[in-house]
């Protein structure tokens, strides 16, 4: 299960370019590769400091409001951005060499799409790093589209900002739950090839269990959604489910330790896309040393 490095100041293998793929909620819009996550409007923190195995990295800055994962448009742009880190990787054919790619919420689902249609795909030098992907939906979603069409047509104050407001964005409407009433025939065979892809390209990923996670100003808001929004289980990190990140993986690759590579954490969220560091106790709620770790 857990990997043998106890300290993990270095890497263990051969540093690659890694670029990391935010989620849904960002409205800016950047042609180029950043430096920082600055741009992304929280929805990554910056893993400068604890990325031994990156010789380079870079942020995409995507429009992720305006467009839902299936959106060919939006699957293109990540591939196009991954393609652009390593000198080895072939444009031509779409095929990402040698990058380590971070995706995390509905990036990873972007991503899985895309390789579904085969828009892009890794090669054997290529390795997926996955954080909290929605990989069967969430139910904020259909949670949202309750609330929209209702006459009431307001989210409470506290969850508007995990959620969103009325009108939905198209990336939000985009996460409807897999084998719930808003599903369509279409959508569910689109998430069914995602998440195949998933697992036949996935190489580490942390999904998580708890949405209390660690103390910060995000906090609040990811305790209501796990407590408000009904999920189907209460294993989750207030937006995406355990059992919606697993996406067909088997449960017992993961494991509570900051060593292993497929990683179960107490951790939420925002958590979960390095926003608030490490704690200081728990081997179950160090992110950051997990990733710092990943020998991959």
């Amino acid at each position: 299960m857990a990997m043998a490095a106890t300290e993990c100041g270095e890497c263990l293998t051969t540093p690659r370019p890694c670029i990391f793929l935010h989620g849904m909620g960002n409205s800016n819009e950047e042609p180029t590769l950043q430096d920082t996550p600055k741009l992304t409007e929280g929805k990554f923190g910056d893993i400068h400091g604890h990325a031994p195995c990156c010789s380079e990295i870079k942020y995409a800055v995507v429009n992720t409001n305006d467009a839902g994962w299936r959106n060919d448009t939006l699957q293109q742009k990540f591939c196009d951005f991954s393609l652009q880190m390593s000198q080895t990787s072939d444009v031509e054919a779409g095929i990402i060499d040698n990058t380590i790619v971070v995706t995390h919420s509905m990036g990873g689902l972007v991503v899985a799409g895309a390789l579904a249609k085969g828009k892009c795909k890794f090669s054997k030098t290529t390795s997926w790093v996955a954080l909290s992907a929605s990989m069967t939906g969430s139910m904020a979603s259909d949670f949202l589209m309750d609330i929209c069409s209702s006459e009431k047509g307001k989210v409470a104050t506290g969850l508007f900002e995990l959620v969103g407001q009325c009108p939905m964005s198209k990336a939000r409407k985009s996460t409807i739950y897999q084998g719930e009433k808003y599903i369509t025939p279409s959508i569910d065979a689109a998430y069914v090839a995602a998440q195949e892809a998933y697992r036949g390209n996935v190489s580490a990923a942390m999904c998580s269990n708890n949405f209390f996670g660690l103390f910060s100003s995000y906090s609040p808001r990811c305790i209501l959604g796990g407590t408000i929004i009904p999920h189907k289980s209460k294993k989750n990190d207030a937006l995406v489910e355990f059992q919606s990140c697993l996406g067909g993986l088997d449960e017992a690759l993961f494991g509570t330790h900051y060593l292993d590579r497929f990683y179960k954490p107490q951790l939420n969220h925002a958590d979960t896309a390095f926003l608030n560091g490490d704690g200081l106790f728990k081997d179950s709620q160090k992110p950051m040393k997990w990733f710092e770790c990943l020998a991959l």
